[in-house]
């Protein structure tokens, strides 16, 4: 250490100098470095930050996009024919449908007509006619089985005074996406597309089961009485009869049973009987923390501390 420190010569000198510029450079250049290439990491780590999250941000729209497209195809699949004749197309299928289901003096009006920023056409239609609530059911299991993009706005039904039929109004709402890759012409159902299945069947009985115009009056629950078990004590005062101890007493093991509805103790060895609400009752066994108690036959095992209905 003291040969670094030593300038007696004018070598020395010259070594010792190099040796201290390069010390002054190290200490200037390193902290130069450092701030310069760790911020340009730092700032290279942000902007690689930054790509990542642009790119799950286009992955998620580019997905969502998707989505939408694939929703948008499977709408244009269930849309109303695009051009003008799909309001007659739609009127005539109103019509045809109800008849079909036994709906009388049918008149199917066009109503109102709206465009939502060129994506689709909403149209509405009033259907007006005369039949009974079974045949409002069947229009109705009808119409949802042609799985176009519409729906039943309002039914108003309205009874006629001596007749079984009804005055009906049903408001129907119906879509015809603009760009839907569909005929020009309604689908026509197929006859086994409308057979009613077994399921289908039980709802509608149910439904055609509704009084319409009466108050509704909830299905009777089913009863929940219990039927009695074969065991079950044959007295009704068994929640009130305890087993409160079992003892020692004159070297044989005795129970004591308080009956707190009347209001009365037996202490009894096995064999004793008592008497609860006219039912002879035996003392079979006396165990540690249990007996076993016959009545009328039958056999139950009552815990100390339990009560005749807490048998095993």
């Amino acid at each position: 250490m003291n040969g670094i420190f030593d300038i007696s010569t004018q070598e020395k000198r010259e070594r010792f100098l190099i040796i201290l510029a390069g010390i002054v450079l190290v200490c200037i250049v390193v902290p130069f470095c450092y701030s310069y290439f760790g911020k340009s990491l730092s700032n290279l780590k942000a902007q690689n930050t930054k790509l990542v999250e642009s790119i799950n941000k286009l992955e998620a729209e580019v997905k969502d996009e998707k989505q939408v497209h694939e929703r948008l195809a499977e709408l244009g699949r269930q849309s109303l024919p695009p051009g003008e004749q799909v309001k007659s197309q739609y009127q005539n299928w109103l019509s045809d449908t109800a008849a079909a289901a036994g709906l009388r003096e049918r008149k199917v009006d066009r109503g109102t007509e709206a465009t939502f920023k060129n994506f689709y056409k909403k149209y509405t239609f009033k259907l007006t006619c005369k039949g009974n609530f079974e045949q409002i059911v069947e229009f109705l299991r009808r119409f949802n089985k042609a799985d176009y993009l519409h729906l039943v706005r309002k039914i108003s039904p309205a009874p006629i005074r001596n007749s079984t039929l009804m005055d009906v109004t049903i408001t129907v709402e119906a879509l015809s996406v603009t760009n839907a890759k569909t005929s020009r012409t309604l689908r026509t159902l197929s006859k086994e597309s409308l057979k009613i299945t077994p399921d289908e069947q039980s709802v509608l009985d149910e439904i055609k089961a509704r009084k319409l115009f009466t108050a509704y009056t909830p299905p009777t629950p089913p009863s929940t009485e219990r039927t009695p078990s074969p065991r079950e004590p044959p007295f009704y005062q068994a929640p009130y009869c305890y087993v409160i101890a079992i003892v020692e007493s004159d070297g044989r093991t005795q129970v004591w049973i308080d009956h707190r509805a009347v209001g009365r103790q037996y202490k009894l060895y096995e064999g004793d009987s008592f008497r609860l609400e006219g039912v002879d009752c035996v003392i079979k066994k006396i165990e540690f923390d249990r007996i076993h108690v016959d009545a009328n036959g039958q056999l139950f095992v009552i815990r100390q501390g339990k009560s005749f209905a807490e048998y095993d």
